[in-house]
Formats: C-alpha cells, sequence, structure tokens
C-alpha cells in the first residue's frame, strides 16, 4: 500500500508534459500569428490593388466627358487593365468569366462587370467607379491544423472624377476668353448657332468667318457671360454660356467636346469693324517662365497655374507661335480628331491624351476683353477663371501665319483639390 502511495505522489516527468502542452500552445499561436500576418499583408495588396483599379477607371471621367457612352466603355477598359496588372499574394488577379450588365435608374444607369475576382460598378452620373477585389487563395498554417487550409480576403474602394482641382501642371502659354452669349443675331451670330464660327465659306488668306465682340450691359449691349458649372442653376431666362456648357450641343457638340477652333493671336488692334482679329477663338500668349523664351515654352514647357492666379500676358511674334506650334504637330503627325469617336485617333501614344498635341490652356471671363476703345487688350488684372484641354489640328500652310487650327477637348487634370476649383479641372480622389 505504501508503494502505491509513493507513486502516485511521485512527481517526476509531469514537468515534461506541460513543457509540451505549452510548447504546442506557442507553437499554435505563432501560427495563428504568422497566419493573421498572411492575411492582413494579402488584404492590404487587394486594397491597394482595388485602389488603383478605381483610379485607373475613374481616370476616363476626368479624360472625357461623362455624357459620352463611349467613356463609360473606356472607364471599363481602363480599369481591367489596371487588374491584368496587379497581383495578391503574388498571383495574379483573375479576370476569367467576366459578364457585364447595365441597369438603369430614374436618376442615371449603372454598368455592373464581375470576372472571378473582380467586380466594378461604374457609375457615369456621378462620375464614379468602385471595385471590390477578392482572392481565395491564401495558404494558411494553423488554419489547416482546423481544416481550413486557406483564408479569404476582401477589399473595396472608390474613386471619382472630381471639380476640385483650382490647380494644373503643364500648362502652355496660351490663354483664350471663354464663350459668352452673343446678342447681336444681325451682324454677329449671324445664323444664330451660339458659336463663334471662324471660317464659313472661305479657307486661305480671306476670311469671312464671323466676328463677335463682347458688350455686356456695362456698356450699353446685351451680351452676358455665365461660365459653365454642373451645380449651379442660371438666373431665369439666361443659360450657361462657358466652354463645356450644353449650349452648342445641337451642332453636335456635346459639352463642345469636338468644338472647331481657330485660334488668333491679339494685338489689340480688334476692334475696327469688321474685326480681323476677332474672326475666331482669340488668345494671348503667356510668359509663364521669365527664363525661358516663347518657343521652348510651347514645345517643351510645362508652367503650373491655379484658378484666381493673376493672367502674366506676354508679346510674341505671331509666326514663332505657329513655328513652335508646328513642332508639337509634327511630334505625333499621324493623329487626327474623331467625331464619330470623340477622340484622338492614330496616335503614336498608347494614351492619346499624352500627345504633345493635347495641351492645356487657361480661360479668362470676356469681361476683360470688353469691346471698347480702352480695352483694346486684356485688363492686366485678369485672373484665370478655367483651364482645359484642346487638340492642335495640322497647321494651314495656305493660312495666315497666325491661324491656328484646335479641337475643344474638355476639362484639364488638375491637383490640388479645394473649393476654389472650376469645373473645367478636374482631378481624381478615392473617396472609400
Amino acid at each position: 500500500m505504501g508503494t502505491v502511495r509513493r507513486r502516485l505522489a511521485d512527481e517526476r516527468g509531469s514537468a515534461i508534459v506541460l513543457v509540451a502542452v505549452m510548447l504546442f500552445s506557442m507553437l499554435a499561436l505563432a501560427a495563428l500569428a504568422i497566419d493573421l500576418s498572411s492575411l492582413r499583408d494579402a488584404r492590404a495588396e487587394a486594397q491597394r490593388a482595388a485602389d488603383a483599379i478605381a483610379l485607373g477607371g475613374a481616370a476616363a471621367f476626368r479624360d472625357y466627358p461623362y455624357t459620352d457612352a463611349l467613356t463609360t466603355d473606356s472607364a471599363q477598359n481602363w480599369a481591367l487593365d489596371v487588374a491584368r496588372k496587379n497581383k495578391v499574394r503574388a498571383d495574379t488577379l483573375d479576370l476569367r468569366n467576366l459578364a457585364t450588365q447595365t441597369t438603369s435608374y430614374g436618376w442615371g444607369s449603372v454598368r455592373d462587370i464581375e470576372t472571378n475576382q473582380v467586380s466594378l460598378n461604374i457609375i457615369p452620373d456621378s462620375q464614379k467607379v468602385r471595385v471590390w477585389v477578392r482572392h481565395a487563395g491564401v495558404q494558411t498554417f494553423f488554419g489547416g491544423l482546423l481544416a481550413k487550409p486557406y483564408g479569404h480576403v476582401q477589399a473595396m474602394a472608390t474613386a471619382w472624377a472630381t471639380e476640385e482641382g483650382p490647380t494644373v501642371s503643364c500648362l502652355k502659354p496660351f490663354v483664350m476668353p471663354d464663350m459668352w452669349f452673343e446678342s447681336d443675331t444681325t451682324t454677329q451670330d449671324v445664323n444664330r448657332n451660339r458659336y463663334m464660327d471662324p471660317i464659313t465659306q472661305v479657307t486661305g488668306n480671306t476670311q469671312d468667318g464671323e466676328s463677335w465682340k463682347f458688350q455686356p450691359p456695362s456698356i450699353g449691349g446685351h451680351d452676358y457671360y455665365i461660365p459653365y458649372d454642373p451645380n449651379s442653376t442660371p438666373p431665369a431666362g439666361q443659360v450657361q454660356t462657358g466652354y463645356g456648357s450644353p449650349l452648342r450641343s445641337t451642332q453636335g457638340y456635346d459639352h463642345d467636346v469636338g468644338l472647331p477652333l481657330l485660334l488668333k493671336p491679339q494685338t489689340g488692334s480688334g476692334n475696327t469693324d469688321p474685326a480681323a482679329e476677332r474672326m475666331g477663338n482669340a488668345f494671348w500668349m503667356l510668359n509663364l517662365n521669365p527664363d525661358s523664351n516663347f518657343k521652348a515654352e510651347v514645345r517643351s514647357g510645362c508652367g503650373t497655374a491655379s484658378v484666381g492666379d493673376s493672367v502674366p500676358y506676354d508679346n510674341g511674334s505671331k509666326t514663332a507661335v505657329r513655328q513652335a506650334i508646328d513642332d508639337l504637330i509634327q511630334q505625333d503627325p499621324s493623329a487626327h480628331w474623331d467625331n464619330t469617336t470623340h477622340r484622338v485617333e492614330g496616335s503614336q501614344y498608347s494614351d492619346w491624351t499624352q500627345s504633345p498635341r493635347v495641351v492645356i490652356v487657361g480661360l479668362i471671363s470676356p469681361e476683360y476683353w470688353i469691346a471698347n476703345s480702352s480695352n483694346n487688350k486684356p485688363d492686366p488684372g485678369s485672373k484665370f477663371t478655367n483651364f482645359v484641354r484642346i487638340f492642335f489640328e495640322p497647321v494651314d500652310r495656305n493660312g495666315k501665319p497666325e491661324n491656328i487650327q484646335a479641337r475643344y477637348i474638355g476639362p484639364a487634370p488638375g491637383s490640388g483639390g479645394g473649393p476654389t476649383g472650376g469645373p473645367l479641372v478636374k482631378v481624381l480622389q478615392l473617396i472609400q
């Protein structure tokens, strides 16, 4: 009996059992920590992918008008192109079994795109792209012990193109007056199409285009100017007149995209009747970089300016302007504007918006160019009111040396979001 008691009281070997249990627990906790770390890293990679995909898709609404059905196609294609370049846990995202469905609502439409690992919601009316990225193949160690060898992660992101970017980069040294409502339909807006037709019948040195002058009530006229802003309502009986507004959509230029422009440098003699210099969309040269000449600023310069900044006007040779723009055209000679696709086609740049012929220019209010003898040139106190992008057409070899053909494209990509931004400067923002 004493022997049994002694054996039961013998604690030799119990420490080994405790150590084994503790060691197993520590290993399990370590395995769990490794699994959680792996899942956390996978989740972070999925989030980065979702952010990039959302921004890539929303960039279409920064570069193209959201009212154009092709813009939604571009948003889908750009988002999926970015998705193909992203990985989670070294695995390329699986975009097979792609299915697309568009649903219409009272306020607009939503395009849903489903693939094996990526889902998209494209909402043109709010210029948003929402993305979900899923990855179910994250291998686990501790989970394997519980018959769960793989973990699942998901991330979501939403990006949009918003009109809150007052600052633009790579501004070229040109500024134009924004478009106004021309009340004179007898000698100025003769065909009443609310567009300054630069050349109506002839080309070359002779021109018979419309000659507009901004004559507001302050000088006895009836013209008015209301810049385009989709978030504001114009006064009763008036419409928004500035570039980007729907005013000229009846001529086939929805929000002015593709609108032909004849850019003519102004020298201050544009108040004769008829005013040859005003037969087109006026522009003035800028001195964005005092250390650089005008040709260099056009060819390779990139200025920075914000809405509300004073406009640094400059003087220069009309021939120099033409030569500098011709240099830009020769860098991408096969590019051309397509009125059907509302795009630049034939560019040697995979992203045509990066073509040297697509440039950012400034806008000023036409009130700084009132047609009276004391204001032949823009008011030196004028401010930038907006920034837009245009596409330079081939130079007319038979035309006047100062005549530059171009197309209005739309909002300029910007940065530095803030409440003072213009509606024609768009930035990309992640909002979820």
